[in-house]
């Protein structure tokens, strides 16, 4: 993320900085990590940071459920899998991002179910701009 930021910062035009944001799925096994690398102020200073949160993970915050963080190593097969409870998540992430306003909230279902080509069965939604 760090190399990422700093390429975004050398990156401009008259003046202008690049833009970059950053998203990790609410599911990633690094996911507490991410949302707070931004604690950090010499970290990550050339990009924005947002969850992507699902609505079955918005239900287990809802229902104050235990949540499987899942990631996959395509490579080697490799599963990690690590359980957080949901409601304990998304307050560390809420007061993330009222102490330093990151990371950002992308609630993906919503995203994929209202844009404008969300009945198109081969369009994936990949991200907005920053």
């Amino acid at each position: 993320m760090d190399l990422y930021s700093m390429v975004t910062g050398i990156i401009g035009m008259r003046g202008r900085r690049g833009a970059l944001m950053i998203n990790m799925d609410v599911s990633h096994p690094d996911i507490e990590d991410f949302i707070d690398i931004k604690n950090d102020l010499d970290k990550v200073t050339k990009a924005n940071i947002s969850v992507n949160i699902t609505d079955d993970f918005m239900e287990a915050v809802k229902n104050n459920d235990m949540y499987e963080l899942y990631f996959k190593v395509n490579a080697t097969g490799e599963e990690i899998r690590k359980k957080v409870n949901a409601r304990e998540l998304f307050r560390k992430l809420a007061f993330n991002n009222w102490n330093m306003a990151e990371p950002g909230v992308l609630f993906t279902d919503r995203i994929n179910s209202w844009h404008l080509m969300s009945e198109d069965e081969d369009f994936e939604f990949a991200g907005v701009n920053p």
